[in-house]
Protein backbone atom coordinates (compact mmCIF):
# COMPACT_ATOMS: atom_id res chain seq x y z
CA UNK A 1 0.00 0.00 0.00
CA UNK A 2 1.45 3.49 -0.69
CA UNK A 3 1.41 4.58 3.16
CA UNK A 4 3.86 7.44 2.15
CA UNK A 5 1.86 9.42 0.05
CA UNK A 6 -1.66 9.09 2.43
CA UNK A 7 0.37 10.06 5.37
CA UNK A 8 1.78 12.65 3.30
CA UNK A 9 -1.48 14.12 2.68
CA UNK A 10 -2.61 13.65 5.74
CA UNK A 11 -0.54 15.08 8.02
CA UNK A 12 0.67 17.71 5.50
CA UNK A 13 -2.47 19.59 6.58
CA UNK A 14 -2.89 18.42 10.17
CA UNK A 15 0.47 18.85 11.57
CA UNK A 16 0.10 21.74 13.24
CA UNK A 17 -2.77 20.23 14.98
CA UNK A 18 -1.91 19.35 19.00
CA UNK A 19 -5.06 17.35 19.76
CA UNK A 20 -4.58 18.30 23.43
CA UNK A 21 -7.06 18.72 26.24
CA UNK A 22 -8.79 15.52 25.34
CA UNK A 23 -8.92 11.46 26.85
CA UNK A 24 -7.09 10.20 23.93
CA UNK A 25 -4.10 12.38 25.10
CA UNK A 26 -4.20 11.33 29.09
CA UNK A 27 -1.92 8.84 30.52
CA UNK A 28 -2.63 5.19 30.93
CA UNK A 29 -1.83 5.92 34.56
CA UNK A 30 -4.36 7.93 34.88
CA UNK A 31 -7.16 5.85 33.40
CA UNK A 32 -10.00 4.17 35.50
CA UNK A 33 -9.69 0.37 35.25
CA UNK A 34 -10.49 -2.19 37.47
CA UNK A 35 -7.89 -3.99 39.39
CA UNK A 36 -7.96 -7.19 37.24
CA UNK A 37 -5.18 -7.02 34.62
CA UNK A 38 -3.54 -9.97 32.09
CA UNK A 39 -0.82 -12.24 33.04
CA UNK A 40 0.95 -10.36 29.97
CA UNK A 41 0.75 -7.62 28.07
CA UNK A 42 0.49 -8.41 23.90
CA UNK A 43 2.73 -5.92 21.86
CA UNK A 44 1.62 -6.60 18.39
CA UNK A 45 4.35 -5.53 15.38
CA UNK A 46 3.58 -5.12 12.08
CA UNK A 47 6.89 -5.25 9.46
CA UNK A 48 5.45 -4.39 6.10
CA UNK A 49 5.85 -6.91 3.70
CA UNK A 50 7.60 -9.22 6.24
CA UNK A 51 8.02 -12.70 4.31
CA UNK A 52 9.56 -16.33 5.64
CA UNK A 53 12.05 -15.94 2.55
CA UNK A 54 13.22 -12.85 4.21
CA UNK A 55 13.88 -13.99 7.97
CA UNK A 56 15.07 -17.32 6.47
CA UNK A 57 18.09 -15.84 4.79
CA UNK A 58 18.91 -13.31 7.30
CA UNK A 59 18.75 -15.52 10.28
CA UNK A 60 21.19 -17.76 8.39
CA UNK A 61 23.27 -14.31 8.16
CA UNK A 62 23.06 -14.12 11.54
CA UNK A 63 22.01 -10.16 10.78
CA UNK A 64 18.60 -10.55 12.87
CA UNK A 65 19.18 -10.99 16.13
CA UNK A 66 16.14 -9.88 17.87
CA UNK A 67 14.00 -11.89 15.49
CA UNK A 68 16.26 -14.80 16.04
CA UNK A 69 15.68 -14.74 19.95
CA UNK A 70 11.89 -14.88 19.56
CA UNK A 71 11.96 -17.39 17.08
CA UNK A 72 14.37 -19.66 19.27
CA UNK A 73 11.99 -18.71 22.70
CA UNK A 74 8.56 -18.99 20.63
CA UNK A 75 6.96 -20.34 17.12
CA UNK A 76 7.27 -19.31 13.74
CA UNK A 77 4.87 -19.59 10.68
CA UNK A 78 6.18 -18.40 7.03
CA UNK A 79 2.33 -19.09 6.03
CA UNK A 80 0.56 -16.64 7.71
CA UNK A 81 -2.28 -16.00 5.23
CA UNK A 82 -3.36 -12.51 4.11
CA UNK A 83 -7.34 -11.60 2.79
CA UNK A 84 -7.83 -10.72 -0.90
CA UNK A 85 -7.15 -8.13 -1.90
CA UNK A 86 -3.76 -8.39 -0.46
CA UNK A 87 -3.98 -4.30 0.75
CA UNK A 88 -2.68 -2.96 3.80
CA UNK A 89 -6.12 -1.37 4.38
CA UNK A 90 -7.67 -4.15 4.22
CA UNK A 91 -5.49 -6.61 6.13
CA UNK A 92 -5.48 -4.74 8.73
CA UNK A 93 -9.15 -4.22 8.94
CA UNK A 94 -9.56 -7.74 9.03
CA UNK A 95 -6.28 -8.17 11.67
CA UNK A 96 -8.36 -5.69 13.96
CA UNK A 97 -11.91 -6.70 13.12
CA UNK A 98 -11.39 -10.82 12.86
CA UNK A 99 -13.70 -10.24 10.23
CA UNK A 100 -13.06 -11.23 6.15
CA UNK A 101 -13.84 -7.93 3.65
CA UNK A 102 -17.57 -9.20 3.36
CA UNK A 103 -17.98 -8.08 7.18
CA UNK A 104 -15.55 -5.46 7.81
CA UNK A 105 -16.59 -3.02 4.24
CA UNK A 106 -13.10 -2.05 2.81
CA UNK A 107 -13.14 -4.25 0.10
CA UNK A 108 -9.79 -2.52 -1.23
CA UNK A 109 -7.18 0.33 -1.56
CA UNK A 110 -9.27 1.66 -4.09
CA UNK A 111 -13.03 0.56 -4.71
CA UNK A 112 -16.38 2.42 -5.93
CA UNK A 113 -18.85 3.38 -3.73
CA UNK A 114 -22.51 3.23 -5.25
CA UNK A 115 -24.44 5.71 -2.88
CA UNK A 116 -21.81 8.25 -3.38
CA UNK A 117 -21.45 7.77 -6.99
CA UNK A 118 -17.24 8.03 -6.43
CA UNK A 119 -14.34 5.82 -6.46
CA UNK A 120 -12.32 5.25 -3.08
CA UNK A 121 -8.89 6.19 -3.05
CA UNK A 122 -7.09 5.82 0.20
CA UNK A 123 -3.63 6.88 -1.67
CA UNK A 124 -2.57 5.11 -4.22
CA UNK A 125 -0.84 7.66 -6.39
CA UNK A 126 -0.54 11.40 -5.42
CA UNK A 127 -1.65 12.35 -9.35
CA UNK A 128 -4.73 10.03 -8.71
CA UNK A 129 -5.95 11.12 -5.85
CA UNK A 130 -5.62 14.76 -7.45
CA UNK A 131 -8.30 13.83 -10.19
CA UNK A 132 -10.42 12.10 -7.49
CA UNK A 133 -10.37 15.74 -5.53
CA UNK A 134 -7.83 15.77 -3.01
CA UNK A 135 -10.61 16.78 -0.55
CA UNK A 136 -12.50 13.94 -0.33
CA UNK A 137 -9.52 11.84 -0.64
CA UNK A 138 -8.18 13.40 2.22
CA UNK A 139 -11.41 12.84 4.27
CA UNK A 140 -11.51 9.03 3.45
CA UNK A 141 -7.94 8.38 4.63
CA UNK A 142 -8.22 10.92 7.33
CA UNK A 143 -11.64 10.09 8.70
CA UNK A 144 -13.91 7.80 7.03
CA UNK A 145 -11.71 4.93 7.00
CA UNK A 146 -12.00 4.11 11.00
CA UNK A 147 -15.17 6.02 11.26
CA UNK A 148 -17.58 5.27 8.66
CA UNK A 149 -16.11 2.84 6.20
CA UNK A 150 -15.22 0.37 8.71
CA UNK A 151 -17.85 -1.14 9.21
CA UNK A 152 -19.79 0.22 13.06
CA UNK A 153 -21.59 -3.61 13.44
CA UNK A 154 -18.59 -5.33 13.89
CA UNK A 155 -16.07 -4.91 17.12
CA UNK A 156 -12.41 -4.21 16.93
CA UNK A 157 -9.89 -5.62 19.49
CA UNK A 158 -9.68 -2.07 20.75
CA UNK A 159 -13.22 -2.23 21.47
CA UNK A 160 -13.23 -5.70 22.96
CA UNK A 161 -10.32 -4.82 25.26
CA UNK A 162 -11.74 -1.72 26.43
CA UNK A 163 -15.37 -3.04 26.69
CA UNK A 164 -13.23 -5.48 29.11
CA UNK A 165 -11.98 -2.49 30.87
CA UNK A 166 -8.52 -3.40 29.57
CA UNK A 167 -6.18 -0.03 28.64
CA UNK A 168 -4.99 -0.26 24.86
CA UNK A 169 -2.58 1.52 22.19
CA UNK A 170 -1.78 2.37 18.69
CA UNK A 171 1.50 3.32 17.29
CA UNK A 172 0.55 4.46 13.52
CA UNK A 173 -1.36 1.69 12.55
CA UNK A 174 -4.06 2.90 10.23
CA UNK A 175 -7.01 0.76 11.84
CA UNK A 176 -6.79 2.31 14.87
CA UNK A 177 -10.65 2.00 16.10
CA UNK A 178 -11.89 2.08 19.59
CA UNK A 179 -13.95 3.76 22.06
CA UNK A 180 -11.69 7.08 22.92
CA UNK A 181 -12.46 10.07 21.48
CA UNK A 182 -9.19 11.83 19.86
CA UNK A 183 -9.47 15.73 18.60
CA UNK A 184 -7.50 16.64 15.34
CA UNK A 185 -8.34 20.37 15.94
CA UNK A 186 -7.66 21.33 12.18
CA UNK A 187 -5.95 25.13 11.33
CA UNK A 188 -8.65 27.49 10.53
CA UNK A 189 -7.62 27.16 6.18
CA UNK A 190 -8.33 23.70 6.46
CA UNK A 191 -11.02 23.72 8.52
CA UNK A 192 -12.62 25.85 6.12
CA UNK A 193 -11.81 24.26 2.82
CA UNK A 194 -13.07 21.22 4.33
CA UNK A 195 -16.34 22.86 5.56
CA UNK A 196 -16.31 21.62 9.19
CA UNK A 197 -17.91 23.06 11.68
CA UNK A 198 -16.06 21.63 14.32
CA UNK A 199 -13.32 20.15 15.48
CA UNK A 200 -12.91 16.40 14.00
CA UNK A 201 -12.81 13.65 15.93
CA UNK A 202 -11.53 10.24 15.37
CA UNK A 203 -12.39 6.95 17.61
CA UNK A 204 -9.10 5.60 19.18
CA UNK A 205 -7.89 3.26 21.36
CA UNK A 206 -6.69 4.71 24.86
CA UNK A 207 -3.62 6.20 23.62
CA UNK A 208 -3.20 6.80 20.31
CA UNK A 209 -0.18 8.22 17.85
CA UNK A 210 -0.71 8.77 14.74
CA UNK A 211 2.41 10.03 13.19
CA UNK A 212 2.05 13.96 14.19
CA UNK A 213 -0.95 14.34 13.71
CA UNK A 214 -2.22 12.84 17.06
CA UNK A 215 0.53 12.63 19.69
CA UNK A 216 -0.03 11.05 23.26
CA UNK A 217 0.96 12.50 26.28
CA UNK A 218 3.80 10.34 26.86
CA UNK A 219 5.81 11.81 24.14
CA UNK A 220 5.42 15.64 24.75
CA UNK A 221 8.15 17.59 24.07
CA UNK A 222 10.12 14.76 23.39
CA UNK A 223 11.96 15.16 19.50
CA UNK A 224 11.27 12.70 17.31
CA UNK A 225 11.58 12.37 13.62
CA UNK A 226 8.12 13.41 12.67
CA UNK A 227 8.83 15.87 10.13
CA UNK A 228 7.85 16.75 6.07
CA UNK A 229 11.07 14.80 4.99
CA UNK A 230 10.41 12.00 7.50
CA UNK A 231 7.00 11.72 6.79
CA UNK A 232 5.29 13.32 9.28
CA UNK A 233 6.12 10.22 11.89
CA UNK A 234 5.14 7.70 9.52
CA UNK A 235 8.60 5.63 9.80
CA UNK A 236 10.14 3.12 11.74
CA UNK A 237 12.00 5.55 14.04
CA UNK A 238 9.41 7.53 15.58
CA UNK A 239 7.20 4.18 15.98
CA UNK A 240 9.74 2.73 18.35
CA UNK A 241 10.65 5.67 19.80
CA UNK A 242 7.01 6.18 20.68
CA UNK A 243 6.84 2.78 22.32
CA UNK A 244 9.96 3.13 23.99
CA UNK A 245 9.03 6.17 25.77
CA UNK A 246 5.72 4.17 26.69
CA UNK A 247 7.75 1.14 28.09
CA UNK A 248 10.44 3.25 30.21
CA UNK A 249 7.59 5.68 31.55
CA UNK A 250 5.48 3.15 32.89
CA UNK A 251 3.00 4.13 30.11
CA UNK A 252 2.47 1.04 28.22
CA UNK A 253 -1.26 -0.36 27.36
CA UNK A 254 -2.20 -3.84 28.07
CA UNK A 255 -2.32 -4.41 24.80
CA UNK A 256 -0.72 -2.08 22.34
CA UNK A 257 -0.11 -2.24 18.42
CA UNK A 258 2.81 -0.96 16.36
CA UNK A 259 3.22 -0.49 13.06
CA UNK A 260 6.85 -0.38 11.14
CA UNK A 261 5.98 0.65 7.55
CA UNK A 262 9.42 1.80 5.77
CA UNK A 263 10.23 -1.61 4.13
CA UNK A 264 7.15 -2.03 2.37
CA UNK A 265 8.56 0.96 0.15
CA UNK A 266 12.02 -1.37 -0.34
CA UNK A 267 10.36 -3.60 -1.55
CA UNK A 268 8.13 -2.28 -4.17
CA UNK A 269 11.71 0.09 -5.26
CA UNK A 270 14.55 -2.68 -5.29
CA UNK A 271 12.94 -6.35 -4.77
CA UNK A 272 10.56 -8.64 -2.04
CA UNK A 273 14.28 -9.88 -1.11
CA UNK A 274 15.99 -6.70 -0.24
CA UNK A 275 17.12 -7.86 2.83
CA UNK A 276 19.65 -4.26 3.31
CA UNK A 277 15.87 -2.79 4.26
CA UNK A 278 14.13 -5.75 6.07
CA UNK A 279 17.52 -5.88 8.16
CA UNK A 280 17.73 -2.40 8.71
CA UNK A 281 13.58 -2.38 10.05
CA UNK A 282 14.57 -5.13 12.42
CA UNK A 283 17.13 -3.81 14.06
CA UNK A 284 15.31 -0.63 14.69
CA UNK A 285 12.65 -3.39 16.19
CA UNK A 286 15.42 -3.93 18.53
CA UNK A 287 15.21 -1.22 20.42
CA UNK A 288 11.58 -1.88 21.67
CA UNK A 289 12.97 -5.18 23.53
CA UNK A 290 16.23 -2.89 24.55
CA UNK A 291 13.57 -0.65 26.62
CA UNK A 292 13.30 -3.51 28.86
CA UNK A 293 15.93 -4.71 31.22
CA UNK A 294 16.83 -7.35 29.46
CA UNK A 295 15.48 -9.09 26.18
CA UNK A 296 14.18 -12.48 28.69
CA UNK A 297 12.97 -9.16 31.14
CA UNK A 298 10.62 -8.45 27.96
CA UNK A 299 9.31 -12.01 27.43
CA UNK A 300 8.88 -12.15 30.96
CA UNK A 301 6.14 -9.34 31.08
CA UNK A 302 5.21 -9.56 27.24
CA UNK A 303 3.85 -11.81 24.27
CA UNK A 304 5.88 -10.21 21.29
CA UNK A 305 3.51 -11.09 18.09
CA UNK A 306 5.70 -10.06 14.92
CA UNK A 307 4.47 -10.29 11.71
CA UNK A 308 3.90 -9.16 7.85
CA UNK A 309 0.89 -8.03 6.62
CA UNK A 310 1.58 -9.47 3.37
CA UNK A 311 4.22 -10.50 0.74
CA UNK A 312 5.03 -9.02 -2.19
CA UNK A 313 5.37 -10.54 -6.22
CA UNK A 314 8.63 -10.02 -7.77
CA UNK A 315 8.10 -7.85 -10.85
CA UNK A 316 9.55 -8.37 -14.47
CA UNK A 317 11.88 -6.23 -15.11
CA UNK A 318 10.31 -4.75 -18.93
CA UNK A 319 7.31 -2.61 -17.91
CA UNK A 320 5.98 -3.71 -21.51
CA UNK A 321 5.89 -7.19 -20.95
CA UNK A 322 4.96 -6.67 -17.11
CA UNK A 323 1.66 -4.23 -17.13
CA UNK A 324 -1.91 -5.94 -18.11
CA UNK A 325 -3.14 -2.75 -19.66
CA UNK A 326 -7.00 -2.06 -18.64
CA UNK A 327 -7.74 0.33 -20.77
CA UNK A 328 -6.69 -2.18 -24.15
CA UNK A 329 -8.51 -4.98 -22.91
CA UNK A 330 -12.02 -3.14 -22.29
CA UNK A 331 -11.56 -0.50 -25.32
CA UNK A 332 -15.32 -0.94 -26.63
CA UNK A 333 -16.57 0.04 -22.88
CA UNK A 334 -16.47 3.54 -22.52
CA UNK A 335 -14.77 4.11 -18.93
CA UNK A 336 -15.98 5.96 -16.25
CA UNK A 337 -12.82 8.81 -15.77
CA UNK A 338 -10.92 9.76 -12.80
CA UNK A 339 -13.18 12.31 -11.23
CA UNK A 340 -14.74 13.36 -8.28
CA UNK A 341 -17.85 12.71 -9.04
CA UNK A 342 -18.51 10.10 -11.55
CA UNK A 343 -21.22 11.47 -14.33
CA UNK A 344 -20.54 8.91 -17.45
CA UNK A 345 -19.17 5.51 -18.12
CA UNK A 346 -20.52 1.88 -18.98
CA UNK A 347 -17.73 0.29 -16.46
CA UNK A 348 -15.57 1.91 -13.58
CA UNK A 349 -12.34 0.38 -12.94
CA UNK A 350 -10.37 0.27 -9.54
CA UNK A 351 -7.14 -0.86 -9.67
CA UNK A 352 -5.59 -2.71 -7.10
CA UNK A 353 -2.62 -3.66 -8.37
CA UNK A 354 -2.12 -6.97 -8.77
CA UNK A 355 -6.01 -7.38 -8.48
CA UNK A 356 -8.64 -4.88 -10.11
CA UNK A 357 -12.23 -4.84 -9.77
CA UNK A 358 -14.26 -4.30 -12.88
CA UNK A 359 -17.78 -2.40 -12.18
CA UNK A 360 -20.49 -2.67 -14.67
CA UNK A 361 -22.47 0.83 -14.04
CA UNK A 362 -25.82 -0.07 -15.52
CA UNK A 363 -26.46 -3.48 -16.95
CA UNK A 364 -25.24 -5.85 -14.15
CA UNK A 365 -26.17 -8.89 -16.91
CA UNK A 366 -22.94 -7.39 -18.37
CA UNK A 367 -20.63 -9.50 -15.59
CA UNK A 368 -20.08 -12.53 -17.63
CA UNK A 369 -18.71 -10.65 -20.57
CA UNK A 370 -16.39 -8.70 -18.49
CA UNK A 371 -14.92 -11.72 -16.96
CA UNK A 372 -14.55 -12.97 -20.92
CA UNK A 373 -13.34 -9.79 -22.45
CA UNK A 374 -10.00 -10.24 -19.95
CA UNK A 375 -9.13 -13.90 -21.29
CA UNK A 376 -7.39 -12.13 -24.16
CA UNK A 377 -4.02 -11.08 -21.93
CA UNK A 378 -2.89 -14.37 -21.08
CA UNK A 379 -1.25 -12.78 -17.99
CA UNK A 380 -4.60 -12.70 -16.30
CA UNK A 381 -4.60 -15.40 -14.10
CA UNK A 382 -8.45 -15.73 -14.09
CA UNK A 383 -11.48 -13.44 -13.76
CA UNK A 384 -13.98 -14.11 -11.17
CA UNK A 385 -17.97 -12.67 -10.87
CA UNK A 386 -21.21 -14.01 -8.47
CA UNK A 387 -24.03 -14.90 -10.06
CA UNK A 388 -26.96 -15.60 -7.02
CA UNK A 389 -25.02 -17.85 -4.59
CA UNK A 390 -22.40 -19.12 -7.06
CA UNK A 391 -18.74 -17.69 -7.66
CA UNK A 392 -17.49 -18.45 -10.96
CA UNK A 393 -14.12 -18.28 -11.93
CA UNK A 394 -12.81 -18.81 -15.99
CA UNK A 395 -9.13 -18.74 -16.52
CA UNK A 396 -7.54 -18.03 -20.43
CA UNK A 397 -5.31 -21.11 -19.93
CA UNK A 398 -8.39 -23.08 -19.39
CA UNK A 399 -11.61 -23.58 -21.79
CA UNK A 400 -13.47 -25.14 -18.82
CA UNK A 401 -14.88 -22.65 -16.17
CA UNK A 402 -15.57 -23.60 -12.44
CA UNK A 403 -17.75 -22.62 -10.24
CA UNK A 404 -18.39 -22.97 -6.51
CA UNK A 405 -20.72 -21.59 -2.86
CA UNK A 406 -20.26 -22.20 0.38
CA UNK A 407 -21.74 -25.65 2.22
CA UNK A 408 -21.44 -28.78 0.52
CA UNK A 409 -19.45 -32.01 1.40
CA UNK A 410 -16.09 -30.66 0.51
CA UNK A 411 -13.82 -29.32 3.84
CA UNK A 412 -10.83 -27.42 3.93
CA UNK A 413 -7.65 -27.41 5.97
CA UNK A 414 -9.67 -24.26 7.53
CA UNK A 415 -12.61 -26.48 8.09
CA UNK A 416 -14.81 -24.82 5.68
CA UNK A 417 -16.98 -26.41 3.79
CA UNK A 418 -17.52 -26.46 -0.20
CA UNK A 419 -19.61 -27.38 -3.23
CA UNK A 420 -17.98 -27.08 -6.47
CA UNK A 421 -18.31 -28.06 -10.22
CA UNK A 422 -16.29 -27.43 -13.31
CA UNK A 423 -12.35 -27.66 -13.72
CA UNK A 424 -11.11 -27.31 -10.17
CA UNK A 425 -7.84 -26.66 -11.48
CA UNK A 426 -8.34 -23.03 -12.26
CA UNK A 427 -8.10 -21.58 -8.80
CA UNK A 428 -5.23 -24.26 -7.44
CA UNK A 429 -7.24 -26.79 -5.83
CA UNK A 430 -5.76 -30.72 -5.68
CA UNK A 431 -8.39 -33.58 -4.85
CA UNK A 432 -7.81 -37.12 -3.81
CA UNK A 433 -10.20 -40.21 -5.18
CA UNK A 434 -12.86 -41.13 -2.60
CA UNK A 435 -11.76 -38.17 -0.47
CA UNK A 436 -13.47 -35.43 0.26
CA UNK A 437 -10.77 -32.91 1.14
CA UNK A 438 -9.39 -29.83 -0.42
CA UNK A 439 -5.93 -29.04 -0.62
CA UNK A 440 -4.98 -25.43 -1.99
CA UNK A 441 -1.96 -25.29 -4.25
CA UNK A 442 -0.37 -21.66 -5.23
CA UNK A 443 -3.90 -19.85 -3.47
CA UNK A 444 -3.98 -20.61 -0.18
CA UNK A 445 -7.40 -20.12 1.00
CA UNK A 446 -8.87 -19.20 -2.53
CA UNK A 447 -12.14 -19.90 -1.89
CA UNK A 448 -12.81 -17.65 0.83
CA UNK A 449 -10.85 -15.58 0.11
CA UNK A 450 -12.45 -15.26 -3.74
CA UNK A 451 -16.28 -14.95 -1.79
CA UNK A 452 -15.13 -12.44 0.51
CA UNK A 453 -13.65 -9.82 -1.98
CA UNK A 454 -16.89 -9.92 -4.18
CA UNK A 455 -18.93 -9.72 -1.01
CA UNK A 456 -17.25 -7.21 0.29
CA UNK A 457 -18.69 -4.67 -2.20
CA UNK A 458 -22.32 -3.33 -2.51
CA UNK A 459 -22.12 -2.92 -6.13
CA UNK A 460 -21.39 -6.31 -8.12
CA UNK A 461 -17.76 -6.59 -9.93
CA UNK A 462 -16.19 -8.72 -11.66
CA UNK A 463 -12.43 -9.52 -10.04
CA UNK A 464 -9.23 -9.97 -12.03
CA UNK A 465 -6.20 -11.43 -10.67
CA UNK A 466 -2.81 -11.18 -12.14
CA UNK A 467 -0.18 -13.94 -12.49
CA UNK A 468 3.34 -13.81 -10.65
CA UNK A 469 5.41 -11.02 -11.76
CA UNK A 470 2.71 -9.42 -13.19
CA UNK A 471 0.54 -6.16 -12.11
CA UNK A 472 -2.36 -3.64 -14.07
CA UNK A 473 -2.15 -0.65 -15.26
CA UNK A 474 -4.56 1.61 -15.95
CA UNK A 475 -4.71 5.82 -15.28
CA UNK A 476 -3.26 6.71 -12.38
CA UNK A 477 -2.09 3.48 -11.26
CA UNK A 478 1.86 3.28 -10.42
CA UNK A 479 3.91 0.19 -11.72
CA UNK A 480 6.85 -0.78 -10.02
CA UNK A 481 9.17 -2.74 -13.13
CA UNK A 482 12.01 -4.72 -11.90
CA UNK A 483 10.56 -4.61 -7.87
CA UNK A 484 8.04 -5.91 -5.81
CA UNK A 485 3.99 -5.34 -5.97
CA UNK A 486 1.12 -6.82 -4.05
CA UNK A 487 -2.47 -6.73 -3.67
CA UNK A 488 -3.82 -10.30 -5.79
CA UNK A 489 -4.38 -13.76 -4.91
CA UNK A 490 -1.21 -15.70 -5.45
CA UNK A 491 0.83 -17.15 -2.32
CA UNK A 492 3.68 -14.59 -3.45
CA UNK A 493 1.20 -12.11 -2.73
CA UNK A 494 -0.57 -13.50 0.41
CA UNK A 495 1.82 -15.70 2.15
CA UNK A 496 3.88 -13.66 5.06
CA UNK A 497 5.54 -14.82 8.43
CA UNK A 498 4.72 -14.45 11.92
CA UNK A 499 7.06 -14.56 14.90
CA UNK A 500 5.35 -15.13 18.77
CA UNK A 501 7.12 -15.83 21.90
CA UNK A 502 6.24 -14.97 25.19
CA UNK A 503 3.35 -17.69 25.50
CA UNK A 504 2.97 -21.45 24.77
CA UNK A 505 -0.26 -21.20 23.07
CA UNK A 506 -0.24 -22.19 19.44
CA UNK A 507 -1.23 -20.71 16.61
CA UNK A 508 -3.08 -23.46 14.46
CA UNK A 509 -4.00 -23.08 10.66
CA UNK A 510 -2.37 -19.34 10.79
CA UNK A 511 -4.43 -16.79 8.67
CA UNK A 512 -4.67 -13.01 9.77
CA UNK A 513 -8.42 -13.32 9.87
CA UNK A 514 -7.95 -15.40 12.82
CA UNK A 515 -5.44 -13.94 14.90
CA UNK A 516 -7.85 -11.53 16.96
CA UNK A 517 -9.28 -14.94 18.68
CA UNK A 518 -5.93 -15.60 18.97
CA UNK A 519 -5.31 -12.39 20.98
CA UNK A 520 -8.37 -11.79 23.14
CA UNK A 521 -7.87 -15.31 25.16
CA UNK A 522 -4.91 -14.04 26.47
CA UNK A 523 -7.55 -10.96 28.19
CA UNK A 524 -10.18 -13.78 29.75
Amino acid sequence: MRLRIIILLILLFVSACQGANNQGNASIQQLEKDEIKPNKKVILVMIDSMMGSLIDNSLEKGKIPALEFLIENGQYHKDLVAPFPSMSVVIESTLMTGEMPSKHHVPGLVWYKPDENRIVDYGSTFGKMVKLGMKQSLMDSLYHLNNSHLNPKVTTIHEALQQKKYSTGSVNFLIYRGQTMHDMTLPVLLDQWLNLNESLQTKGPDLLAFGSAVKPKVIENKELPDTFISNFGLNDEYSVKVVSEMIKKGEQPDFLTVFLPTFDKDAHNHSPHYRAGFERAENLFQEILNSYESWDKALEENIFIVFGDHSQDKMLDDELSMAIPLDEIYSEYSIAPLTDHIGHGEIVIANNHRMSYIYPMQEIELLPRLAEAAMVDRRIQFASWMDENWVYVISPDYNEGFRFRPGGQWVDRYNQTWEWEGNEKIVGIDTEVNQTTLKYTDYPDVLNQLISALNSNSHPAVVLTAKPGHTFHSEGAPLHVDGGEHGGLHKNDTLAAIVIAGTDKQLDNPRIVDLKEYILQFYR
